[in-house]
């Protein structure tokens, strides 16, 4: 684990808060808890089953009025190393907000949800992420999701990572990009067979969306412009595209 990622981690236990600024001065980091649960489905039961079930929920989670966003992740690329039919990812303003969310499912109307919900996924990892947003998605709510699995080197540092992205995000701006990127770093729950030091996330709000950001990585420069602004910061490997059903969109700030 590099340096940064060692600063990084101690962070994320410390519970930063939603928006941290730095008295004026620079902005620091900001991080968003993410949860995310592993899940296969059980015999019979598919995608659909697991949308249907999230109408009762979304109804409790309005009467407890938690602020809590949440995506059903289905891969679409992938390899043979993807044992998942489905991640639930699930995303609050801040850790003490999500622990809230999960307490209203520890009660008895939450626990009877939850049973449903168990009827049709057997989950097997539930893990805890900070997420470091690096652009800001035009849309809240369904996506194409791809993932890649990135090690920091021993050059990266927060700052070299800021000045990439404002540069990667001038480039993107040009090409009219709606998507959105971030960082999500490992915190607790992650298994052993992560051995990144984060995830590098893109969204595009749609199928045609995310190949018009294909043409332009692969064709328009784009792929060039990651590697000079980043090659000396990170590598990456594993890349998986995902299709992401908004179950709830709503904003978290």
């Amino acid at each position: 684990m590099t340096k940064i990622n060692k600063i990084i981690v101690i962070s994320i236990t410390a519970w930063l808060s939603f928006t941290a600024i730095a008295d004026g001065h620079e902005e620091a980091p900001t991080y968003l808890p993410l949860e995310g649960f592993a899940c296969n489905y059980n015999s019979g039961k598919d995608l659909g089953d697991f949308i249907k079930a999230t109408e009762k929920w979304n109804d409790y989670v309005d009467e407890t009025g938690v602020s809590y966003n949440a995506w059903v992740f289905t891969p679409y690329f992938y390899s043979e190393d993807q044992k998942a039919d489905a991640y639930w990812i699930g995303i609050a303003p801040t850790w003490e907000e999500l622990m809230k969310g999960a307490e209203t499912m520890a009660t008895s109307k939450g626990q009877k949800i939850q049973a449903e919900f168990d009827k049709i996924t057997t989950c097997y990892d539930h893990s805890n992420w900070g997420l470091e947003i690096v652009r800001s998605s035009a849309e809240l709510g369904d996506a194409v999701v791809t993932m890649q699995w990135c090690t920091l080197t021993e050059e990266a540092t927060p700052e070299k990572l800021v000045a990439a992205d404002k540069k990667l995000n001038a480039f993107l701006d040009s090409g009219d990009s709606t998507g959105g990127i971030s960082r999500w770093y490992p915190g607790s729950g992650v298994p052993s067979r992560f051995d990144a030091d984060l995830l590098w996330v893109q969204s595009a709000e749609s199928m045609v969306a995310w190949g018009k950001g294909a043409d332009q990585a692969v064709n328009g420069g784009g792929n060039q412009v990651s590697q000079e602004l980043y090659g000396d910061l990170m590598t990456c490997n594993n890349r998986e595209v995902f299709i992401a059903d908004a179950v709830r969109a709503v904003s978290v700030q």
